[in-house]
């Protein structure tokens, strides 16, 4: 219990500074920008990372110009090209800002991209990206909400119009086709208009698994005992911390005391039964007996010592007081689970008299 708990506060300590890493700059941005700028360090070998927008992308929540800051440094970082192929009928708001981010795309002539609001141009005059994306820089600065049609817009000529032409995408941006492209997909699981949960989220729901399990484990660890373990155990609890020695055992013979069998052995009975007495208001077994000794107050129900083993028996006797302890009983085992007790065979002979 203590080592697992032990495991778990190593765990979160371990995983606390990875959240402080994803929130570090302390600003919240969209996930899809989020993502790319990570993917383009990724992308590195390769010299150009292929974004793929396959459904209508929702412009998530956080600092649009810190995100689309983000991916413009981690290209001239690591000097890799961002190409962006729409398959999609719609680009969405967020769809619509990887297009004017990337160095080259591929639309459909029959797609449409949705417009942008004015903080985003703003952000992206900013950025310099629309020094050499005018066009659609226009195409995007129309009134905000609407949608337009590429084939409508006139994108230059140099912009790929053949729908989905990935390979004139990357011949544009000066990709070798020796090369496999590094790419990513949006959406990816979740849904089209979903803004996802973001890396910090993702480093929340892992720490919660992570510690889910080591509780999981930790339950089943104290709950599963094996039987050898359980035996000693309660063999430890009942032995008594200082006492004479026991009966069975000489006090002459030194050395261990002999380890403790781990599960009861199979009782046997006789094969004849028990003598039958004259009747009246002792009950007589119904079946082969065997002489136990009284462990507990069979009142109506206690325990036996048989074979070395207690065993729990019913007293049904039902004109006799309880035996005490030290007593000793006949037991039979006719009743699944637990023993029946008799008074001993002698006293039921008593009673003929």
């Amino acid at each position: 219990m203590k080592r697992a708990l032990a495991t778990l506060v190593a765990v979160l300590c371990l995983m606390v500074p990875l959240v402080g890493a994803s929130a570090g700059t302390g600003i919240e941005v969209p996930t899809e920008l989020d993502r790319t700028a990570g993917a383009i360090a990724s992308a590195k070998r390769q010299g150009t990372l292929v974004v793929r927008v396959e459904q209508r992308l929702a412009l998530g929540e956080g600092d649009v110009q810190q995100g689309m800051q983000r991916v413009v440094d981690a290209k001239k970082k690591h000097d890799v090209d961002l190409v962006v192929v729409q398959t999609g009928r719609d680009s969405g708001p967020g769809g619509a800002v990887l297009l004017l981010l990337a160095d080259a795309r591929a639309v459909p002539e029959d797609a449409r991209i949705s417009t942008l609001p004015d903080k985003v141009l703003r952000a992206a005059q900013d950025l310099k990206l629309c020094a050499h994306r005018g066009k659609l820089c226009q195409l995007l600065n129309q009134s905000s909400g609407q949608q337009n049609r590429t084939k409508e817009a006139g994108l230059p000529k140099a912009v790929p119009r053949m729908a989905r032409d990935e390979r004139a995408a990357l011949e544009m941006a000066g990709h070798s086709m020796d090369i496999e492209p590094h790419r990513i997909l949006f959406p990816s699981g979740e849904g089209a208009d979903g803004t996802g949960i973001g890396p910090a989220g993702m480093v929340l729901l892992t720490l919660l698994a992570a510690g889910t399990a080591l509780f999981v484990l930790t339950v089943l660890r104290t709950r599963y005992v094996p039987g050898s373990v359980a035996g000693r155990a309660r063999a430890a609890r009942s032995a008594p911390a200082a006492g004479p020695v026991p009966a069975f055992r000489p006090a002459g013979i030194a050395g261990p005391v002999p380890a403790l069998p781990q599960r009861p052995p199979r009782r046997s009975w006789p094969t004849y039964p028990a003598q039958p007495g004259p009747g009246g208001p002792r009950a007589e077994p119904d079946g082969p007996v065997r002489p136990a000794t009284v462990r507990t107050r069979l009142h109506p129900q206690g325990y036996v010592e048989l074979d070395g083993w207690l065993y729990r028996a019913s007293w049904v006797e039902p004109y006799l007081d309880p035996p005490d302890p030290d007593a000793t009983v006949d037991v039979t085992d006719r009743r699944p689970g637990i023993l029946l007790a008799y008074a001993p065979g002698d006293s039921r002979t008593d009673s003929r008299a």
